[in-house]
């Protein structure tokens, strides 16, 4: 399931990138769901032929990722469902990564590993960096498990009966740290498959690098409400989880670059993920 909003470049790249699969000849149903409804520059698109996949075009109203990737799984009519980005090109051997652990461990959420590929780009390898070091923290005893929504699969069954991604998140940003922490709380592990990588093109400059970090922000606020509320439906102030951060982790986030890079660039990357909390707590 990919949602897109007016990409049409983006989503062809993608679109590509699946055709060259290794799954199964005929078992890879892809379905894009554009959020905003058909436009012009996605009519040439739809009329191609992304053989040998079985490519079903979705439209709804512009609402956001949560409520795309939700009509997406609706509309699915495979056993197992898995989520990447317009902006991600999933490698010839994603899927069927993917498949193999979710059949080995039946119940469970599988999640890649992705890969900046916007060379030179610091803004994107800081944005790359935040989510690397969220979702390797969260295999750790005292982490949370999180996977990103542009590379991680489950059950149908699963994502259906839980609810989908919750619609109420109306940017990109949150509702995947929200699903991740309802299927934990639902009892099913969250699995890590770091050779099922998706090459990630998503181009930033300073404002975008801003306006992104604002936005998980908000999304972070919201996810806090989110558990507020199902913890203490009453609870007046359902956000006072967004202050309970430990120190530890902006410590341990800050000197991540160093684990990974040459020492110019992880200092460079490292102020750029100091710089990020700001916009975030915003």
């Amino acid at each position: 399931v990919i949602p897109t909003h007016r990409r049409p470049d983006k989503i062809a790249a993608c679109l590509d990138a699946l055709a060259a699969s290794d799954y199964p000849r005929g078992r890879l149903q892809v379905l894009v769901v554009e959020d905003g409804g058909p436009t012009d520059a996605l009519a040439e698109l739809r009329a191609r032929s992304f053989d040998p996949l079985e490519l079903i075009w979705l439209d709804q109203p512009h609402a956001g990722p949560a409520v795309a990737r939700n009509l997406g799984a609706q509309h699915a009519t495979r056993e197992l469902v898995a989520f990447t980005d317009d902006d991600c090109c999933p490698r010839p051997d994603w899927a069927r990564r993917l498949d193999a652990q979710l059949r080995s461990s039946p119940g469970s959420v599988v999640g890649g590993h992705t890969v900046n590929k916007v060379v030179g780009n610091l803004w994107s390898s800081a944005s790359q960096a935040l989510v690397t070091y969220i979702t390797a923290r969260g295999q750790q005893a005292d982490g949370e498990p999180f996977f990103a929504s542009n590379n991680f699969a489950l059950e149908r069954d699963l994502f259906v009966k839980l609810g989908g991604f919750d619609a109420t998140f109306p940017l990109a940003g949150g509702e995947d740290r929200d699903m991740c922490r309802r299927l934990v709380e639902s009892g099913h592990d969250l699995v890590w498959v770091p050779e099922a990588i998706v090459d990630h093109y998503h181009h930033l400059t300073a404002r975008r690098f801003w306006d992104q970090h604002y936005r998980y922000g908000r999304g972070a606020y919201q996810y806090h409400c989110a558990q507020g509320r199902r913890v203490d439906p009453t609870d007046p102030n359902p956000s006072r989880g967004v202050w309970n951060m430990r120190a530890r982790f902006y410590l341990d986030l800050v000197t991540s670059p160093f684990r990974f890079r040459d020492a110019p660039q992880a200092l460079r990357i490292a102020a750029l993920l100091l710089f990020s909390q700001l916009p975030n707590a915003l």
